[in-house]
């Protein structure tokens, strides 16, 4: 039950990130649940099918499945945070949209109110 919980609230920042940081939240929020739930089905497939033996697959199956499950979420939270978005500026801390003035989070390189990307308030040089 605890698991289930903790996915849930896991999937929600994942979409977050993902929606501020300009990807499609639903689409990493499906990626998130659907490979929590398949992830360790292909893992313990591809051991068999490489050649781990069906007794060890029996003895260490539920930490395989485990691990696999983490490991496919915590991929998927690294890449909604530091690989979504990068080719856009970068704020220092909060800002708020020149357009909307809504107050994003540092994270966020569009603005969650209407899409418009950050753009610094720096002047350019001359």
């Amino acid at each position: 039950m605890f698991e289930i919980i903790l996915l849930m609230v896991v999937t929600g920042g994942i979409a977050s990130f993902a929606r501020a940081r300009g990807g499609k939240p639903w689409l990493w929020g499906t990626l998130t649940v659907a490979g929590y739930f398949l992830v360790p089905f292909l893992v313990v497939f591809f051991a068999a099918m490489f050649g781990a033996g069906p007794k060890a697959l029996r003895e260490d199956s539920q930490l395989w499945f485990f691990i696999s499950a983490v490991a496919w979420v915590a991929v998927l939270g690294f890449c909604a945070r530091f690989l979504l978005g990068r080719n856009y500026a970068k704020p220092d801390g909060m800002w708020s949209c020149s357009n909307c003035k809504y107050l994003n989070q540092s994270y966020a390189v569009l603005s969650e109110a209407c899409k418009q990307p950050y753009a610094s308030k720096a002047l350019p040089f001359s």
